[in-house]
């Protein structure tokens, strides 16, 4: 019975503790990954941004094939990415990209995606 008196204590403040520890960890770290903005692309290395721009292009092209087969219609920026990138090296639009934040040093706040969009897809698009 002695037992259980000490134990319901060291539970709630295990608990508190816990929850301390989990607060504080969220105001150090309030967003899990930081959005890849110009900041971010600039400070990476190459094989990172090579790598950030594989992925994302895996997750796109994954996209596009699994809505084809499903006779789905891909959306506006998944269609474009594959026909407009079909020939773009992952190195092209590393340096692509590099130069629009080399020559925009006050737009390094705009997305990698919003760069990507507007300064490599869509003018790389056939109408």
């Amino acid at each position: 019975m002695a037992a259980r008196f000490y134990l319901f204590p060291c539970f709630l403040v295990a608990i508190a503790l816990a929850s301390v520890a989990v607060s504080s960890a969220q105001e150090i770290k309030s967003h899990p990954t930081p959005d890849v903005d110009g900041v971010v692309w600039m400070r990476s290395t190459e094989q990172e941004k090579i790598a950030f721009l594989f992925g994302a292009g895996s997750a796109v092209v994954l996209e596009y094939h699994l809505r084809e087969k499903h006779s789905e219609q891909p959306s506006k920026f998944v269609k474009a990415w594959v026909d407009a990138l079909r020939d773009v090296s992952w190195t092209e639009m590393v340096t692509r990209i590099d130069a629009y934040y080399k020559s925009n040093p006050t737009k390094s706040d705009r997305n990698v995606f919003s760069v990507i969009w507007h300064e490599i897809i869509v003018p790389n698009l056939k109408n």
